[in-house]
């Protein structure tokens, strides 16, 4: 047994005792029992495909310069998987697709069309009415006998029948509540179908405020008392809510990813011992924590057109130039059509500890621990010159 059929012999053991490899994981050289390959249409001698799914690039001449130039290895190409959550029936959805190369540009495709168009059918490949889909609705299993032609419209209709979706007028028949933004109920109508006639505002634009799409539509909130309230924060999506940028310009301070400390943590929801107060000036726009996070309201913006902007916390930036330390925390806001920032740690002590004159920049704050990034008003003391 030469070396390159080793190293195969031993990668083929570990595959084997990996749980659920699907053929075009394998990137083996050694063909898989029944598996048969041919020309990738338009890449003729450059790349081929399986009928089980696996891509392989071709040993071919690549020039590199003037006279000069290399054979490539040929070799199973790496494909990649886009994963989508099945909200109806819990279980996620698999595509798989690949990217190759042609004239030094690079063309991306579902792998199940390669498959169905050299091994089953042929058919016009650009054309996106024409879809492939998978018999045992499994995107994974690139087989040739599992895939078929069909139409977007086919597709919705088999995933009604198989219960894994749910059409849409359905959920137009649930009865739903109009909410003004403070939260009070305006009205209760039996369907989203009469909330549109009553009140001539669309019924697409009412359901996608009760499946949580959108937050709004036209100044209200669409809440439906049958069906189970969309949380706004995204399951396992800790990195949104954590400020990397200021994490690094503060010199990676100990801290969780997931629950981070106070300066760095974006999430909405408060945290240990968190109270609010409005901002001084700004009341109707922002608020200010005794941990020192800073929280834009939901409200409409004035200007051109109103537009209406979700409540977030706000990112906190250092102070100071590319080349300074960071000796404070600053927050920015809009007031009155003008940008304008503020020590985080001053507005703290303003609304916690003592208030000061926010306008006097003689007035300085220092930090107990000698940690700037620590907003805690606790922590906080005034300096005196």
């Amino acid at each position: 047994m030469g070396y390159r059929e080793a190293i195969d012999f031993i990668k083929f053991d570990v595959m084997k005792m990996k749980k659920n490899i699907w053929p075009y994981q394998n990137k083996l050289q050694k063909d898989l029992p029944g598996e048969l390959w041919k020309d990738i249409p338009g890449f003729d001698g450059e790349y081929e495909i399986s009928n089980m799914g696996r891509v392989k690039s071709l040993r071919r001449w690549r020039a590199s310069g003037r006279h000069t130039g290399y054979y490539t290895k040929e070799k199973i190409l790496q494909q990649h998987v886009r994963r989508k959550k099945n909200q109806v029936i819990g279980k996620y959805t698999y595509t798989v697709s690949n990217t190759l190369k042609k004239n030094g540009k690079s063309i991306s495709k579902v792998t199940a069309r390669y498959v169905y168009h050299v091994f089953a059918d042929s058919f016009d490949l650009e054309n996106k009415s024409l879809m492939i889909s998978y018999k045992d609705f499994e995107g994974r299993n690139l087989h040739y006998e599992n895939l078929f032609m069909t139409n977007r419209s086919d597709i919705q209709k088999k995933s009604y029948r198989s219960k894994r979706s749910q059409p849409k007028f359905c959920e137009y028949r649930l009865p739903v509540r109009q909410v003004a933004m403070n939260g009070k109920i305006i009205a209760s109508y039996v369907s989203l179908k009469e909330a549109e006639e009553k009140t001539g505002i669309g019924l697409t634009a009412i359901a996608a405020c009760v499946d949580g799409r959108t937050y709004q539509s036209h100044g209200f909130r669409w809440i439906s008392p049958s069906k189970k309230a969309v949380h706004p924060i995204a399951q396992g999506d800790s990195k949104k809510y954590f400020n990397e940028y200021l994490w690094k310009k503060l010199g990676k301070p100990r801290t969780s990813r997931a629950i981070p400390i106070a300066a760095l943590n974006l999430h909405p929801e408060n945290m240990k011992g968190e109270r609010w107060k409005p901002i001084e000036g700004l009341e109707d726009a922002f608020l200010i924590s005794n941990l020192g996070r800073v929280k834009a309201l939901p409200r409409f913006k004035e200007g051109k057109m109103q537009v209406w902007t979700k409540g977030k916390v706000k990112r906190l930036i250092p102070d100071g130039k590319t080349s300074k330390p960071t000796s404070c925390l600053l927050a920015s806001f809009t007031k009155k059509g003008k940008k304008i920032q503020q020590s985080v740690g001053r507005l703290v002590y303003h609304h916690f500890s003592k208030r000061i004159d926010l306008s006097n920049s003689k007035v300085r704050i220092g930090y107990k621990n000698k940690k700037h990034y620590d907003l805690d008003f606790k922590n906080l003391f005034l300096k005196i010159n």
